[in-house]
């Protein structure tokens, strides 16, 4: 992996990519004037963006439009909850995003009996411990702070997508071939805090039983992924604590003390950062279970998710740090409540969306790809942060999450199990049986057993997403193809997904 990378823009926007968060939070208690402005009624009044804004004189979405958006949503999320004294903010609220459970359970009734952290975001098949596939951090990457303690990952969704069928033939009824306008699927990274940073208050908290003990965790990153009318292949932002990591290529000195590098390490950057050097940065281990470990260096090798030649890099970095900038001035305000002032010390990383949705993601190059093209979250895809946009996989959101444009003949969203890697859980745990797209044209049962089921030469269609085949399958919906009907495995069929 090939961690260095050359970055150079003008004069304005060096300052602007490097401008460490920690500056950005002394700015004046009146916010600047900009051009992509945060308003301050996101945090005076918080409610959910229902689309993207439209301020092009052409009648399209402005790269500010989308983090306008994004800002907005992720201050609703962090919000307290209107009336409640215990500080609970809107994402945690149970009835409206549900924690995804393992083995899975059912995550959508009122009991919350299966495991809700992992210490990896490895795809497992479904029934393991874990809840299976969220497909974040590719290779099962553990990762410890300099305290020893592992990053556990949470995942949650909207209650809506409980009601959402995972089959062909009723979507086709209801002529829904993409995920609903609204629907969320949030990510958090979790670390158990020390008595001297819970009194710090300096993180985001969520109160968790672990091994029996009660913990207080902190937020470390989180990833935010929702769906609008106008933009179905969902708009992704991701979000990280100030002090996470530094940069791999610093233009100075990188002082702070950093929760995912020893300042030995970090003294020596860029030269520390080279694959075969004893820092081994972005090397975590895999697929680790224990509460502790050894310590694991990262740090940012894109910074905002950019990097010189992107498309519209220059216009990219000054919408994501006017808007930091922007939220450190609101925070900084007398008026704003102390739970609100704990988000100052988050920064937007980017955001990731599509300009042509009837057209797919990916490609050589992603020509259809927008915003931070090589939007990573340290701890959360550690080391998939080196995105190559020229090669056949580019590990940025879209990466992972392949979004079919509407133009193509199996546009099906929601059938190809590619673009949400949690809808399965969902279902499955829910008792549900799911479609999933078999890829060829099904024809009668003979080809079905071929194609969905395990033969000699094939591993079948339900076995590669984790299932098993239910027998079933139809061709009845235009926009999914052919699919093959899926369903839970028993415990002695369950292997990890390689």
């Amino acid at each position: 992996m090939n961690t260095l990378r050359t970055f150079s823009f003008s004069k304005l926007l060096i300052a602007l990519l490097w401008l460490p968060v920690t500056v950005l939070a002394n700015q004046a208690d009146t916010v600047p004037p900009t051009s992509c402005p945060v308003e301050s009624s996101w945090l005076t009044a918080p409610s959910l963006p229902i689309e993207v804004k439209k301020s092009g004189s052409d009648g399209t979405s402005s790269f500010c439009d989308f983090y306008q958006f994004s800002t907005q949503t992720f201050l609703y999320l962090m919000s307290p909850v209107k009336d409640r004294k215990d500080g609970q903010r809107n994402f945690q609220v149970q009835a409206n995003y549900p924690v995804l459970e393992g083995t899975p359970k059912n995550s959508c009734d009122d009991i919350i009996e299966g495991s809700t952290l992992r210490t990896s975001l490895k795809l497992m098949k479904t029934g393991d411990d874990n809840p299976f596939p969220t497909g974040q951090a590719g290779g099962g990457a553990t990762i410890y702070a300099q305290d020893g303690n592992v990053v556990y990952y949470e995942v949650r969704f909207n209650k809506a997508l409980c009601d959402l069928s995972g089959s062909a033939v009723e979507l086709q009824k209801k002529d829904i071939t993409n995920f609903p306008p609204g629907t969320m699927e949030l990510k958090f990274g979790w670390k158990v805090l020390s008595d001297a940073e819970i009194a710090a208050k300096t993180f985001v908290t969520q109160p968790q039983t672990i091994a029996g003990k009660n913990k207080t965790m902190g937020l470390v990153g989180m990833h935010l992924a929702t769906a609008t009318k106008e933009h179905p292949e969902f708009i992704w932002a991701t979000y990280e604590h100030n002090n996470n990591t530094p940069n791999c290529t610093p233009p100075d000195g990188q002082t702070t003390a950093w929760t995912f590098a020893n300042a030995k390490c970090t003294n020596g950057l860029p030269g520390t950062a080279a694959k075969d050097n004893d820092c081994k940065f972005n090397q975590p281990p895999k697929n680790k279970t224990d509460p502790t470990g050894t310590p694991t260096n990262i740090c940012r090798i894109n910074p905002f998710g950019t990097a010189f030649g992107d498309l519209k890099a220059a216009e990219n970095l000054t919408d994501i740090t006017t808007q930091n900038s922007q939220l450190q001035a609101l925070f900084a305000q007398p008026t704003t409540p102390s739970t609100m002032k704990e988000l100052s010390n988050y920064f937007t990383v980017g955001a990731l969306w599509v300009s042509d949705t009837t057209k797919s993601s990916g490609g050589v190059g992603v020509p259809n790809e927008r915003g931070s093209l090589r939007l990573a979250n340290t701890v959360a895809e550690t080391d998939y942060q080196d995105v190559n946009l020229n090669s056949g996989f580019a590990s940025n959101c879209f990466g992972c999450h392949t979004y079919t444009g509407t133009s193509q003949p199996n546009s099906n969203n929601i059938t190809s199990q590619a673009l949400s890697h949690s809808f399965k859980s969902i279902k499955i745990g829910q008792g549900q049986s799911i479609d999933v797209a078999a890829g060829k044209v099904i024809n009668d049962n003979k080809a079905a057993a071929d194609i969905c089921g395990i033969s000699v030469i094939n591993k079948g269609v339900c076995d590669g997403a984790g299932l098993k085949w239910n027998g079933n399958w139809t061709n009845v919906n235009a926009s999914a193809g052919s699919v093959c009907g899926c369903t839970k495995p028993s415990k002695a069929e369950l292997v990890p997904v390689q």
